[in-house]
């Protein structure tokens, strides 16, 4: 029963893992790429930018 437990927390560890960095290597470039050139983002970073 021990062992089975530890496989299942090994399992569901192993796929967070996997789901993380599957995020951070294939969905999250694109992203700050997009807000990157994307006008709306640049026209509300002078809008909301203050200016000292």
């Amino acid at each position: 029963m021990k062992l089975l437990t530890k496989s299942a927390e090994m399992l569901v560890l192993s796929v967070f893992s996997v789901l993380f960095a599957g995020y951070a290597v294939f969905v999250y470039p694109f992203e700050k790429l997009n807000e990157k050139l994307s006008t709306e983002v640049r026209e509300k970073k002078v809008k909301y930018a203050t200016f000292s």
